[in-house]
């Protein structure tokens, strides 16, 4: 999509956010967020197909791709209520909101503050709900509490921007990317600037969003994978389902990475609209 002024909302503390929106003809809004150092540009390859029935909203979450590279407000629950403003400003209903990786803590946060207001289905997809519990299903790299090793990923982006984003990008993926891939990935990652990066990135590691997906009373997706990004992440997905007391709506995308929707794009749609087409 071409950017205009169109493509830009000033939420209630000045930060403009950048989103595309296809398909405003069509049914029930899907609204998807991205994850860490990402942004929409991830999900060029499922506009075709989600949009093609339904609404599609995706976002730049503050800091992120196109939006304000605001040093403000650089938490889970601003950027919750970014995601709110936004469907506001949209007039969107009965949206089904995923969150892929660190947008599925923004996800959570968004119903811990607003509930199911406005929403119809939730997911939550190959996410690190506490990256920093000790406890021994979570996999993410600074479990433990380890603050040294989150100072010394800091201190790498700084020195190596550049390294840090492009071995950042090779861990998303099942296979080596081609150069293409990475190229593009690794540029879409260093449009958010380290500082903003890490402060966010604090805030999500300590926050624990486990007990939220018992409090869930609206239909519940829940996909994982495996990948060097989150290793042992089907483990870490079948221990989040185990925890939600209601039904649940859960995927495994085995042989895939972290980014499992640019590796096969077509799974991805095809799983995400039996959710929200077919489960209730």
């Amino acid at each position: 999509m071409i950017k205009s002024r169109d493509n830009f909302f000033q939420v209630s503390d000045g930060a403009w956010i950048y989103f595309e929106d296809y398909g405003k003809d069509k049914g029930d809004p899907i609204v998807i967020l991205h994850g860490y150092l990402c942004s929409s540009k991830f999900f060029y390859k499922n506009i075709e197909g989600l949009s093609a029935n339904h609404r599609l909203v995706l976002v730049d979450w503050r800091g992120h791709g196109s939006s304000s590279k605001t040093l403000q407000n650089l938490t889970m629950e601003r950027c919750a209520q970014d995601i709110h403003e936004l469907i506001e400003h949209l007039g969107l209903e009965n949206v089904t909101l995923l969150g892929w990786s660190m947008g599925s803590s923004v996800v959570m946060e968004y119903y811990e503050q607003f509930g199911a207001e406005h929403l119809k289905k939730i997911g939550v997809i190959d996410s690190a709900l506490y990256p920093f519990s000790p406890e021994s299903w979570n996999s993410h790299s600074l479990a433990g509490f380890n603050m040294d090793g989150m100072t010394a990923t800091l201190e790498n982006a700084m020195v190596n921007h550049d390294a840090y984003t492009r071995a950042f990008a090779r861990v998303c993926f099942h296979e080596p990317p081609c150069k293409e891939d990475e190229d593009w990935v690794s540029t879409e990652m260093k449009k958010l600037p380290v500082y903003i990066a890490f402060a966010l990135y604090n805030d999500f590691l300590f926050k624990d969003y486990t007990p939220t997906l018992k409090k869930i009373t609206i239909p519940l997706m829940i996909c994982c994978a495996d990948s060097p990004a989150i290793p042992r992440g089907l483990a870490m997905g079948r221990h989040y389902r185990d925890l939600v007391e209601g039904k649940c709506f859960f995927h495994e995308f085995l042989n895939l990475g972290h980014v499992m929707f640019l590796e096969d794009p077509e799974q991805f749609d095809r799983t995400v609209l039996e959710f929200v087409e077919q489960y209730a």
